[in-house]
């Protein structure tokens, strides 16, 4: 697979990553609702998406694993738990809205400029 496939599926991964995410943040505190298992399992989709296409773009594109690099897993590990933490009330839900859209620019910001 070429490099703008990898980012393709990537960027569809990011979406289905915030949508589920929405949903889990639009469900979860409820009347003690737990989120659609459809807004979950696109939320894993999404991570597996932008984590399978993510490693493959940076493998044919020959980049060095850098620090950028470590920065982007460590947003995308704190993506993958959100929907923990804002079930669980450790994470409000405003403050886990804002959270993921730091976290969404920052890993952009991080592949646009690549500051380290």
């Amino acid at each position: 697979m070429t490099p703008e496939l990898y980012k393709l599926i990537h960027v569809v991964g990011a979406l289905f990553l915030f949508a589920g995410l929405g949903g889990v943040l639009a469900t979860s505190g409820k009347e003690g609702g737990k989120p659609s298992g459809l807004y979950m399992a696109m939320h894993g989709i999404g991570l597996l998406a932008m984590l399978v296409a993510g490693i493959g773009f940076v493998h044919k594109s020959g980049l060095a694993w850098q620090n950028w690099l470590s920065a982007k897993a460590g947003a995308w590990l704190l993506l993958a738990a959100l929907p923990f933490l804002i079930r669980r009330g450790i994470v409000p839900r405003p403050l886990g809205l804002l959270l993921a859209l730091a976290l969404g620019a920052g890993a952009v910001y991080l592949a646009q400029v690549k500051p380290f």
